[in-house]
Protein backbone atom coordinates (compact mmCIF):
# COMPACT_ATOMS: atom_id res chain seq x y z
CA UNK A 1 0.00 0.00 0.00
CA UNK A 2 1.14 3.13 -1.11
CA UNK A 3 0.45 6.72 0.68
CA UNK A 4 -1.58 7.59 -2.82
CA UNK A 5 -4.14 4.91 -2.20
CA UNK A 6 -4.82 6.91 1.09
CA UNK A 7 -5.06 10.58 0.14
CA UNK A 8 -5.16 12.69 -3.02
CA UNK A 9 -4.69 16.38 -3.73
CA UNK A 10 -7.32 18.17 -3.45
CA UNK A 11 -8.92 19.41 -6.58
CA UNK A 12 -10.51 22.38 -5.59
CA UNK A 13 -7.26 24.21 -3.94
CA UNK A 14 -4.95 21.86 -6.23
CA UNK A 15 -3.02 21.06 -3.04
CA UNK A 16 -1.90 24.57 -1.60
CA UNK A 17 -4.82 24.47 1.21
CA UNK A 18 -5.84 28.00 0.45
CA UNK A 19 -8.34 29.68 -1.90
CA UNK A 20 -8.78 33.44 -0.98
CA UNK A 21 -12.47 33.16 -2.73
CA UNK A 22 -15.00 30.77 -4.19
CA UNK A 23 -18.70 31.08 -6.06
CA UNK A 24 -21.83 30.13 -4.18
CA UNK A 25 -25.08 29.86 -5.96
CA UNK A 26 -23.20 32.61 -8.60
CA UNK A 27 -22.38 34.74 -6.36
CA UNK A 28 -18.32 35.24 -5.72
CA UNK A 29 -17.59 34.57 -2.06
CA UNK A 30 -14.36 36.40 0.29
CA UNK A 31 -13.05 33.53 2.06
CA UNK A 32 -11.99 35.52 5.35
CA UNK A 33 -10.04 32.59 6.53
CA UNK A 34 -8.67 31.64 3.55
CA UNK A 35 -8.76 27.92 4.07
CA UNK A 36 -10.14 25.92 1.07
CA UNK A 37 -13.57 25.15 2.37
CA UNK A 38 -13.33 21.40 0.50
CA UNK A 39 -9.70 19.94 2.77
CA UNK A 40 -10.10 22.27 5.35
CA UNK A 41 -6.81 23.99 4.77
CA UNK A 42 -4.96 19.99 4.43
CA UNK A 43 -4.21 20.17 0.76
CA UNK A 44 -5.59 17.11 0.47
CA UNK A 45 -8.45 14.59 0.48
CA UNK A 46 -8.82 11.05 1.71
CA UNK A 47 -9.32 8.67 -0.42
CA UNK A 48 -12.38 6.02 0.46
CA UNK A 49 -9.84 3.49 1.24
CA UNK A 50 -7.97 5.82 3.53
CA UNK A 51 -11.18 7.03 5.84
CA UNK A 52 -11.81 3.25 6.00
CA UNK A 53 -8.80 2.95 7.73
CA UNK A 54 -8.38 5.93 9.93
CA UNK A 55 -12.06 4.91 11.01
CA UNK A 56 -10.57 1.82 11.88
CA UNK A 57 -7.49 3.29 13.51
CA UNK A 58 -9.19 6.17 14.90
CA UNK A 59 -10.76 4.31 18.38
CA UNK A 60 -7.37 2.64 18.93
CA UNK A 61 -4.95 6.20 18.69
CA UNK A 62 -7.73 8.10 21.03
CA UNK A 63 -6.96 4.90 23.43
CA UNK A 64 -3.01 5.62 23.04
CA UNK A 65 -3.94 9.10 23.25
CA UNK A 66 -5.85 9.07 26.25
CA UNK A 67 -3.75 6.15 27.90
CA UNK A 68 -6.18 3.47 29.36
CA UNK A 69 -9.09 2.44 27.77
CA UNK A 70 -11.88 4.21 28.79
CA UNK A 71 -13.56 3.35 31.94
CA UNK A 72 -17.13 2.45 33.43
CA UNK A 73 -18.01 3.83 36.91
CA UNK A 74 -15.35 3.48 39.39
CA UNK A 75 -15.95 0.34 41.85
CA UNK A 76 -16.76 0.67 44.71
CA UNK A 77 -14.17 -0.08 47.90
CA UNK A 78 -15.36 -2.52 50.20
CA UNK A 79 -15.50 -1.44 54.18
CA UNK A 80 -13.16 -3.52 56.59
CA UNK A 81 -16.13 -4.86 57.85
CA UNK A 82 -17.09 -6.93 54.45
CA UNK A 83 -12.84 -7.59 53.49
CA UNK A 84 -13.37 -9.61 57.05
CA UNK A 85 -16.20 -11.74 56.89
CA UNK A 86 -15.53 -12.79 53.35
Amino acid sequence: MVITELKQICSRCRGSGRQPGFVAMGISQINYDGRCPACHGRGFQLTELGQDLLNLLRPFVEEMIHGDAPQSAPVPKQSQHEEHSA
